[in-house]
């Protein structure tokens, strides 16, 4: 009797039953496959499973990194075929055909693939990386985009038009319907999908345009758009967003619903004339994964802890604070998603509502009827709420009703434009909330910001030189650690796309009211004090959260520096040297904070 892979992998000595018992458990949640599930568990590596599996089974591996794949016996069967058997044609020796498959004893991918190409099939183990790999250069989305600007060059030639730079003014309606056309869209927008990006940007140059893809908080191109398809490609993504294609001197805002890889997306449309034409950038959000749990946002375990205590208090406001992107809404509807029982009535007011949630009454913001923020918390008030969610708190008296949502018994989260949590007092204060009611209103305050995560497949440990470990000096409890301090890097492979990173993970300040800091709030709300007593009263910094992940082997110093820097206590004694020579109290700014640039810069995560 054949072994399952589970027994098999726990006799090689590759996992142990516990973590197979682990795993078996997750898989049933997750309906995905044993060997995704382990390596998504790390608690071994795909190179691993396939050693197994070939060795158990008598059947060979193939590198489809490494390996030369014929374009033609690869699409002997069709692209839709290669992703539902996760199986690829490689190359045909006489009558035979070597297919690299990630389950090698399916027999009803090997029967189709038999009847599709008329040979017979001599199976090879490949992991689902590796298969992905090679369909994107097959017929993964620069392949595919190519195929089809090259349709609607041929089109356009028939019709006698001079492929040139003028082109790009006389497409028209029919032509932006062209089948060509529609499929590089949906080619553009599905290739997103694959890649795991949360923005897609198309960009016109002087004689082309350039698409490229936000993956990890990092721009990567993609692909280029030669200009005589350019105009038509704006304008059926305009159509697909339901805006005025023939204004092209203004911004315009728009939204598109589109199933793609059996799922429901958001897009969030807007384009911005630049002198070289409109550029277009779209967020993706998935409707259909919305399970966001805090425990996957990066949380360490004391964090987790001061952060559940807030979000169990029965009344008071929870700021969450970070740039554009930093992942502040998907932490508030984590935190919704935990909190919201049958037994309160949660309500949002968002601009807009990006993930929707069952046990939430959720308001999109529409300012074209008049309902705003403000508007919304008003009527809030006499639909009996228990919890409240303001998008963002952007003025004075958005700040003003829930600071009194708050004070009438309510639980309130919003989000904050500041650098840090502290920065959080100055801000409420200079919108015109007085230090009093801050006090008896805002329970906590928590910033955050994203860092890529190293790829656990090729990330590496190295000592650190004496310029690296100046810059955390300070950040660490000593004692906490061996003498002999490692930071790790990624050097890049396959399975990270050779970037060195995969996914991201948060890292976190919490900044809890307490009595003293009520106190000092009362005299003055300038951020330099309220940083040193938050400190003083046990917060850790967002430098030194991103620096316990340093030396946890969670993410790389360079990538710490990217969105965060060091901010030791010799900066808020320097703050409040400068403080006192300008005579500046209430909410001063300290100098030492990041600039309006650097703060623009963090819109990139």
């Amino acid at each position: 009797m054949q072994k399952k892979l589970g027994e098999m992998l726990v006799d090689a000595g590759v996992i142990t039953l516990e973590q197979l018992q682990e795993t078996l458990e997750a898989q049933r949640e997750s309906g995905k496959r044993l060997g995704e599930m382990v390596v998504e568990m790390e608690f071994c590596t795909e190179d691993e499973v396939q050693n197994v599996l070939a060795e158990q089974l008598g059947i060979e591996k193939i590198d489809l990194y490494e390996d030369r794949i014929d374009t033609e016996v690869a699409r002997m069967i069709s692209a839709d075929m290669i992703q539902r058997h996760q199986a690829m044609p490689v190359r045909q020796e006489g009558n035979n055909v070597i297919v690299a498959m990630v389950d090698p004893l399916n027999l009803l991918a090997i029967d189709d693939i038999r009847l599709s190409t008329g040979l017979d099939v001599v199976p090879r183990i490949t992991s689902p990386h590796a298969l992905k790999f090679a369909y994107d250069q097959m017929f993964g989305v620069t392949a595919e985009a190519e195929k089809h600007m090259e349709e609607f060059r041929q089109e356009q030639l028939k019709k006698g038009y001079v492929i040139d730079d003028t082109l790009a003014d006389k497409s028209t309606l029919a032509e932006i319907e062209q089948a060509p056309i529609v499929k590089l869209v949906d080619t553009i927008l599905s290739g997103a999908v694959d890649h795991h990006a949360s923005d897609v940007h198309v960009e016109p140059k002087e004689d082309h345009a350039v698409v490229r893809y936000r993956v990890d908080g990092m721009l990567h191109k993609i692909l280029t758009i030669p200009k005589h398809a350019i105009a038509a490609t704006t304008a059926r993504l305009k159509i697909m967003a339901r805006c005025d294609t023939s204004e092209r001197r203004k911004p315009q805002d728009g939204r598109i619903d589109l199933a793609i890889r059996d799922a429901l997306f958001d897009i969030r449309f807007s384009t911005v004339p630049t002198i070289n034409g409109e550029k277009i950038v779209m967020r993706l959000l998935n409707k259909s994964s919305a399970n966001f749990k805090l425990t996957d946002l990066g949380f360490d375990e004391e964090e987790m802890s001061t952060f559940n205590d807030l979000i169990a208090k029965p009344h008071g406001i929870i700021l969450i604070t970070g740039p554009t992107g930093s992942g502040k809404s998907t932490t508030l509807i984590a935190a919704l998603g935990k909190i919201a029982t049958e037994s309160v009535n949660v309500m949002t007011v968002e601009d807009p509502v990006e993930y929707q949630l069952d046990r939430i009454n959720q308001v999109h913001v529409n300012s074209k009827v008049g309902l705003t923020f403000s508007s919304a918390l008003r009527s809030f008030m006499r639909q009996d709420p228990d919890i409240i969610m303001v998008g963002e708190i952007r003025d004075y008296e958005t700040a003003d009703l829930a600071v009194n949502a708050a004070l009438t018994g309510h639980l309130v989260f919003s989000t904050l434009h500041t650098n840090d949590a502290p920065g959080s007092v100055p801000r409420i204060n200079n919108m015109g909330v007085p230090p009093f009611l801050i006090n008896a209103s805002v329970i906590g305050v928590m910033g955050q910001r994203l860092c890529r995560k190293l790829c656990q497949h090729c990330k590496e440990s190295y000592e650190p030189d004496d310029t690296e470990l100046e810059y955390i000096k300070g950040a660490y409890d000593p004692a906490r650690y061996p003498e002999k301090i490692l930071m790790y890097r990624g050097r890049g492979c396959k399975f990270c796309n050779h970037l060195g990173y995969s996914g991201r993970s948060g890292i976190f300040e919490i900044m809890v009211m307490s009595n003293e800091m009520r106190a000092l709030i009362m005299r003055s709300t300038a951020i330099h004090e309220v940083k040193r007593l938050a400190r003083k009263q046990g917060m850790v910094t967002l430098w030194e959260s991103g620096v316990k992940k340093v030396l946890h082997g969670l993410t790389s110093l360079e990538e710490l520096l990217r969105v965060a820097r060091p901010d030791y206590e010799e900066d808020a004694e320097l703050a409040e040297d400068i403080g006192a020579t300008t005579g500046t109290r209430a909410g001063f700014l300290a100098p030492v904070a990041p600039t309006l640039a650097e703060v623009e810069s963090f819109s990139a995560l």
